[in-house]
């Protein structure tokens, strides 16, 4: 039986029994003054009668503190609260003029009140009580009684039978109070069972309803997570805000994610929580480190994979769990995030699914950035030079269109058909590529190189005045003048470039006519006999 229950079923009989002593206490002592102060109870003397009124208000008092105690204390002491029943209705009884008389079912009902047993075999201590203090009451009330019992025309044998007869009435009273206690023990038991497995439903249902919910909120917030990501194009902020988003639902100390840069060495590109040691990247290039394992074999790892030199270095930082999972695309492996935190065991099986869901999002995005990325660069970039085509001029010359001071520089390789029929196209491409890489060298963020068009080419500068901007010409021209260039089938061969400059203000001042005027100042470099540079003039 559980201890709520059995605590609730003392707590009813405790009450019940107070009744019953109050009752019985109370009813004992009006009759018995009474019949007093009548003369009724001559037979016996007035310290006798007080002794048992003060056992009887005793007997009260001491129960009523009793039962203001807590209950394991008072089951404790049950055995001492029975034997006080019993001595009470033991001393009242023997008021009584006969051996049996009317006071008898008070035994009764003693054993009827421990069919709620305080302790184990309860009924069986509380019927040899009951059994003794009457035969108790028999031998002292039987001998004054007999001759008045013979008188009334009753034998010693009738009398005999009904003292035994009372005896075996509370014998039986007790096994009926046993078997009743048994049943209700057995009741109580089975509906305890009852309710402890609808309790143990009701707490499969709420946490099955509880599981539900936290799925649904996780995927209702990679919902939100999938529009993030595949919304953000910008490869740094995508990092960054993904790390603070993993560090938010799973809750981890550290969340960082790491790349492969050109080098095939291990980078740092974003991180959230607490600050990372600047030893981190050696760590992880280490080819033991739990990153690169994770890129090798491009599946989860936690701490235990880790190297002892990996696992100091966390602890330090006053990490105890650590999960890598890999970022890979169809493409080849991407990265790695890493989840670590200062809890020995932190993810469960379920934080790992989570952890790599918000992966293989990152993955796809990170794949959808990328390709952005390349799309962009191929709509401002040219594909042969890897220089700036003619859209990103266009935009570049919309931003400054308000900027007063602008220089245009345009080249043109000369006699360049005469290479492409005599040596290929192939060749005319790296003869291309060379001058692009040469005119990379002065290319900043004020300053940038153009794929005007064919084998015509633009430096754009915000910084150069007319005499910086014919020496970085000249330069250039002398550059590819003095290179020697090989073509496709081993024969070398040189050419030269020619350039024409114009600038904002002094020669127009119109961007749109900019180009224009570079380029007439090309033409006269190309009539005046080529590999020259000149500056426009009317």
């Amino acid at each position: 039986m559980s201890f709520v229950l059995k605590k609730n079923k003392l707590k009813t009989r405790i009450t019940m029994n107070l009744k019953f002593d109050w009752i019985v206490t109370l009813a004992f002592l009006s009759i018995t003054w009474l019949m007093f102060f009548q003369n009724k109870l001559t037979r016996y003397n007035t310290t006798y009668i007080i002794c048992v009124s003060l056992f009887a208000i005793l007997n009260l008092a001491v129960k009523e503190y009793l039962f203001k105690q807590e209950t394991e204390f008072i089951s404790r002491l049950f055995w001492l609260i029975d034997l006080l029943n019993v001595i009470a209705v033991s001393l009242f009884y023997s008021f009584g003029f006969f051996p049996i008389n009317f006071l008898l079912p008070l035994y009764l009902f003693l054993i009827y009140l421990s069919t709620i047993e305080a302790f184990p075999r309860e009924i069986l201590y509380i019927t040899i009580l009951s059994m003794v203090g009457f035969s108790i009451n028999v031998f002292f009330l039987w001998e004054d009684s007999l001759i008045f019992l013979q008188k009334l025309g009753y034998s010693t044998l009738t009398i005999n039978l009904s003292g035994f007869l009372a005896l075996f009435v509370l014998l039986f009273s007790g096994f009926l109070a046993t078997t009743y206690a048994k049943i209700d023990s057995s009741m109580t038991r089975n509906l305890e069972e009852m309710l402890l497995e609808k309790e143990e439903a009701l707490n499969q249902t709420h946490l099955t309803r509880t599981k539900l919910e936290e799925k649904y909120a996780f995927f209702y917030t990679l919902t939100l997570i999938q529009q993030f990501l595949f919304q953000e194009l910008d490869e740094t902020k995508l990092f960054a805000n993904t790390t603070d988003i993993i560090q938010g639902i799973l809750g981890s100390s550290i969340c960082a994610i790491f790349g492969i840069g050109e080098d095939k060495q291990i980078e740092l590109l974003a991180y959230s929580g607490k600050e990372l040691c600047p030893t981190i990247t050696n760590i992880v290039n280490n080819k033991d480190s739990l990153v690169a394992k994770t890129i090798e074999t491009k599946s989860i790892h936690n701490e235990q994979a880790a190297s002892q030199e990996e696992m100091e270095y966390w602890r330090k930082q006053g990490i105890n769990y650590i999960s890598t999972v890999p970022l890979s695309s169809k493409g080849g492996i991407l990265g790695v995030m890493l989840a670590a935190n200062f809890q020995k065991v932190f993810f469960n099986q379920e934080q790992h699914e989570q952890l790599l869901i918000i992966a293989n999002q990152l993955s796809l995005a990170l794949e959808n950035t990328k390709l952005h990325q390349e799309t962009k660069k191929m709509a401002m970039h040219d594909s042969l030079t890897n220089l700036y085509n003619r859209n990103y001029m266009n935009v570049f010359l919309s931003v400054v269109q308000d900027n007063s001071k602008l220089a245009s520089a345009m080249f043109d390789l000369d006699r360049f058909k005469i290479i492409n029929d005599t040596y290929g196209h192939i060749t005319g491409d790296l003869v291309l590529q060379k001058l692009a890489t040469t005119l990379k060298k002065y290319s900043t963020t004020r300053t940038i190189a153009v794929r005007y068009g064919g084998e015509e080419f633009l430096l754009l500068s915000l910084e150069h005045n007319l005499e910086e901007m014919f020496a970085i010409a000249e330069e250039i021209r002398k550059e590819i003048a003095n290179t020697t260039f090989l073509s496709t089938n081993g024969k070398e061969f040189s050419l030269t470039i020619s350039c024409g400059i114009a600038r904002i203000p002094e020669h127009t001042l119109m961007i749109e006519d900019l180009v224009a005027k570079a380029d007439e100042a090309l033409y006269k470099a190309k009539n005046s006999g080529r590999n020259q540079v000149q500056i426009y003039s009317e």
